[in-house]
């Protein structure tokens, strides 16, 4: 757009910084700080447009009416604002007096000068207005398309818009799309009470369990699992997802419900950024919080016998600002049950237990096709040095397919799955700084990667422990690989070169964090550590690999003068110090606790009533008793 004396042009547009004016030889005219936008709804910050104004000595008439625009453009303008802006109303476009301008409420107040602005950017805007517009920050193009998606769904699902107002869109998947919206009824038609949970305030998830003052927008995510999905699997999630309220650091199940086809599950919002917008840069306290919410949700969910079995950075929402993630998404979600044992292919391990989370070997009576077993493995291991005709895999395998599952996304499944173990576990097997590590294009290629980094014996090793042979004549794949600690300084020659800070980031947003030599030696690991905590967490073979409650024990991630973690674990229903007063109804399957009736004057005993619970009640947290039972010491 050409410049000239007379015209303002606006730049910088954005609903963080606002709007600044500039003449044509590029002083700045005045500023607009964001929270007044978001106020006033300046149409060129809401649409992406930019305006220009001109300035005239005489004020705009009703021949003139917005500086040279047409009358029926305008109009136009606005109804299309209609379409995209909540309770937007149009404006009059007639010539507005001295004194009217004056009584207005709306005025946009005096420009600010550029002392006034560098100070109005430090300054913090209220979150729920961000949250609420954040569709506005998206193309035109995916705008409408996620428009088109939110009013196809209030279409299918007409009961959503009596509590819900969908605001935009939150992420896609396989089996679901997930939506942000307002709760209207929050303050006063829920109780809120059992997905809240009663996470006392030296825990680190104690933020679930606060409610919302009065007047606070509340957001919620709803998922909408599509019609092409099993619907054994439907109610396989949800009723995981109820299991799971009271875990720390996992996404709530507020309620779910049905109408004809479809199936929505609403569950709280929990604000975050996509990870690979701040891995790079995340310090390592950062790194610790983020670590240690990930393995509590696993070490509370594992408790109730559940495995995620797609654990990766999407299905983690982390908050850098505040250091507090939510494991989501239990589509693939299973419980760990005792399943006829394998004979063909079976594993030397066991299955996941209670007290065995990642199972564990075989004593040697227990099998007795191990030297079978090696003795294929010492024939693959001699093909490993024939000619390439002798090493892979068949391009027409008439073998009985092996079965097991394959759960997890492409490039984070471990190596058991990759194996197809037949009695997988809740192992996980992470690896941060680099992302994605891994790209592989199938299972075969993804355990040729992992070799690079484990070495020919070590696969060989653990191929046997799934009743399988590896072989593979590639040179890259060495004898002995390489240790964890060799491949992260090859990745990462920077390692030890803490990354700048972002004083937005957790903890150094803190006002009682100290940013002086604290922030480089929290970066370095424990000079002491006898044990790694990467190598325990990526060790190949599955029941030798550390859970999540021995990664919270290790010296890095224990936090000083915090109590120890199992003293804020939330015990599964009908676990703690009252436990014995909890049952779960035989026919009905239905949550109850025994509770003591009010003593009356004169009365000798106490009578036990009965009292009917939702999933999420009836929790006790370490060694403190439910909410029921409150006065355990004296029963």
């Amino acid at each position: 757009m050409e410049s000239c004396d007379n015209v303002v042009n606006i730049t910088q547009i954005s609903r963080e910084n606002g709007v600044s004016l500039r003449d044509s030889r590029g002083m700045l005219f005045c500023y607009y700080p964001a929270d007044i936008l978001r106020k006033h709804l300046i149409l060129a910050a809401f649409s992406r447009r930019i305006i220009c104004f001109k300035l005239r000595d005489n004020p705009a008439s009703s021949d003139d009416p917005l500086d040279g625009y047409q009358v029926a453009e305008v109009e136009n303008y606005h109804t299309h604002l209609t379409n995209i802006i909540p309770d937007y109303n149009i404006p009059s476009l007639r010539a507005t007096t001295d004194e009217e301008a004056m009584d207005s409420d709306d005025d946009l107040p005096e420009p600010m000068n550029e002392d006034e602005q560098d100070h109005e950017e430090d300054m913090d805007f209220q979150e729920d207005s961000d949250e609420e517009f954040t569709i506005l920050k998206k193309s035109p193009e995916e705008r409408h398309e996620i428009e088109e998606e939110i009013a196809e769904l209030e279409a299918a699902v007409p009961q959503l818009t009596e509590d819900y107002k969908l605001v935009d869109r939150l992420g896609t998947g396989t089996f679901s799309s997930v939506y942000k919206a307002l709760d209207l009824g929050y303050q006063d038609k829920w109780d809120n009470a059992p997905w809240l949970g009663r996470h006392p305030p030296s825990s680190s998830a104690h933020y679930q369990s606060v409610p919302q003052p009065e007047g606070t927008k509340i957001f919620v995510a709803i998922k909408r699992i599509y019609v092409t999905s099993n619907p054994e699997r439907i109610r396989n999630e949800i009723s995981i997802l109820a299991d799971c309220r009271g875990c720390r650091h996992v996404s709530q199940l507020i309620t779910a419900f049905r109408h004809e086809d479809q199936v929505v599950a609403i569950m709280p919002y929990h604000r975050n950024e996509d990870f690979r917008e701040f891995y790079r840069t995340l310090t390592m306290p950062g790194i610790k919080a983020y670590l240690r919410s990930m393995f509590r949700a696993l070490c509370d969910i594992h408790a109730r016998q559940i495995i995620h079995r797609d654990v990766k950075p999407a299905n983690f929402l982390f908050d850098p600002r505040t250091g507090q993630g939510i494991l989501c998404d239990f589509g693939l979600a299973c419980r760990i049950t005792s399943s006829p044992k394998q004979i063909q292919g079976a594993c030397f391990h066991t299955a996941a237990s209670l007290e065995y989370p990642h199972g564990r070997l075989f004593s040697r009576k227990d099998y007795d096709s191990a030297p079978r077993i090696k003795e294929k493995q010492k024939s693959a291991r001699a093909n490993s040095n024939s000619n390439s005709d002798k090493v892979g895999y068949l391009a027409n395998d008439n073998r009985p397919i092996s079965k097991a599952n394959r759960a997890g996304t492409r490039g984070f499944r471990a190596p058991e799955v990759l194996l197809k173990c037949s009695e997988q576990t809740g192992g996980m097997y992470i690896l941060l700084w680099k992302f994605p590590l891994f790209q592989c294009s199938d299972d075969n290629e993804a355990l040729m990667e992992i070799a690079c980094i484990l070495g020919k014996k070590k696969m060989e090793i653990v191929a046997t422990l799934h009743s399988r042979t590896f072989a593979t004549n590639v040179p890259s794949v060495t004898d002995g690989g390489m240790s964890w600690h060799s491949f992260v300084t090859k990745q990462n020659p920077d390692l030890y070169t803490p990354p700048k800070p972002n004083p937005e980031h957790y903890p150094h947003n803190q006002t009682n964090y100290a940013a002086d030599d604290t922030v480089i030696s929290d970066c370095l690991p424990p000079a002491s550590s006898s044990s790694p905590l990467l190598q325990g967490l990526l060790e190949p073979e599955a029941y030798k690999r550390l859970t999540p409650r021995e990664a919270l024990a290790h010296e890095f991630l224990l936090e000083a003068d915090e109590p120890a973690d199992e003293e804020m674990f939330p015990h599964p229903f009908g676990q703690g110090v009252c436990k014995k007063y909890h049952f779960i109804d035989e026919v009905t399957d239905e949550l109850g606790v025994l509770v003591f009736a009010p003593q009356r004057p004169g009365q000798t005993e106490r009578r036990l009533l009965t009292r009917v619970l939702a999933p999420g009640q009836g929790v006790a947290i370490g060694r403190q008793p439910c909410e029921y039972h409150g006065d355990i010491l004296y029963l």
